[in-house]
């Protein structure tokens, strides 16, 4: 049956639900996609915004920095022990160096602190003073709080950092980043994830409370230096994006299967349908079983909401392909009816769990 051949009820039926499903497909995809894609081409711009000292504390820096020792600090990972996204953690083990002229009393080894993180170990490895040059070197085993942003989960890129921060402050002691020598084990083995760059750099921290220390004046704020090691890594593959959608996968299969049937074979199978959209709203726990509590709407979501979109566009169609055969009793329109839309919900179906992962991976 030709569009030209329809009648008027007819035409308006298969128009509209070709537009309606159309139609809210393409705003949902828009707005997902877009979303996925702005958040995954943000990475580049925090990455070399976290490494800059903002100007006016670099002129505070430069200013009450002036007089003050400038420590050569560097640091090498050796292994990344743990990645935690639930615990919002990561456990790390490097080596950090400190290398100065001048003041041997100044021990930088027992007068630093690593920024949100929790000592586990700490071992000094080696010590030399000699004339005017000084130098430390200490392992640190350390667990460091990390609010990790999850919205391309489980296609997500991390950017992972160490502060090391000076219990001096920037009178006394100024950082200096030591970029040759810094770097990280190139057997550095992370499940799951693939190191894509690392980077070193000095920066400072300006708190507003001087926590009621006597030395800065009351107009005064208090500024230390910092030394900052950035690692950014990338999930390795799709093999936990399988492990999460494989069940969606097996209910989409499933109800498209059941509105082919009802279109060629003139069959009822609506039941079939609750248990499928079940399914699917269960499938969101695989992955969020990963994750903080504090879940962000990103890809776990948006794939989960397009496949029960898809499975209630399914049971909407099946419902009309009914109504069409019980009420009109039109059994050749409704083969037709059902079959267009079956095969734009099969493209569309598709073309959701291409895109949404496509536009949420980072391709390195």
């Amino acid at each position: 049956m030709k569009l030209k051949e329809m009648k008027d009820w007819q035409k308006n039926k298969l128009l509209f639900s070709v537009i309606a499903i159309l139609v809210i497909a393409g705003i949902f995809l828009s707005f997902t996609c877009t979303s996925l894609y702005q958040d995954k081409a943000a990475e580049d711009g925090y990455w070399y915004d976290a490494l800059e000292v903002p100007e006016d504390l670099a002129h505070d820096v430069d200013e009450l920095g002036a007089d003050a020792t400038r420590v050569t600090v560097g640091t090498y990972i050796e292994n990344l022990k743990e990645i935690n996204l639930k615990a919002c953690n990561f456990r790390v083990v490097f080596l950090v160096w400190f290398r100065w002229e001048g003041d041997p009393e100044l021990d930088m080894m027992n007068n630093f602190r690593v920024y949100k993180g929790f000592m586990n170990k700490m071992e000094p490895v080696k010590e030399l003073h000699d004339g005017d040059l000084n130098y430390q070197l200490v392992r640190c085993d350390v667990t460091i709080t990390k609010n990790y942003w999850t919205i391309r989960f489980p296609l997500e890129s991390h950017q992972l950092r160490i502060y090391i921060e000076s219990d001096y402050m920037i009178n006394d002691v100024v950082f200096v980043p030591d970029i040759k020598d810094s770097g990280l084990n190139q057997n550095l083995g992370i499940s799951g994830f693939d190191v894509i760059r690392t980077a070193t750099g000095s920066y400072a921290i300006r708190y507003e409370n001087a926590h009621g220390d006597p030395e800065v004046p009351k107009d005064g704020v208090l500024i230390t230096s910092e030394h900052v090691t950035a690692i950014e890594i990338n999930r390795t593959d799709t093999g936990l994006y399988v492990k999460c959608f494989i069940a969606l996968v097996g209910t989409l299969t499933w109800v498209l299967i059941t509105l082919f049937i009802c279109t060629y074979h003139h069959v009822d199978p609506l039941a079939m349908i609750p248990a499928a959209l079940f399914g699917t709203v269960a499938n969101i726990m695989v992955g969020a079983n990963l994750l903080p509590d504090a879940l962000q709407m990103g890809l776990l979501e948006f794939v989960n909401l397009w496949g029960v979109m898809m499975i209630l566009m399914c049971a909407i169609v099946i419902i009309n392909i009914n109504r069409i055969r019980k009420k009109y009793e039109d059994r050749e329109f409704s083969q037709q009816y059902g079959r267009i839309l079956f095969y734009i919900i099969l493209g569309l179906t598709l073309a959701g769990n291409f895109l949404l992962p496509f536009c949420a991976y980072m391709l390195v």
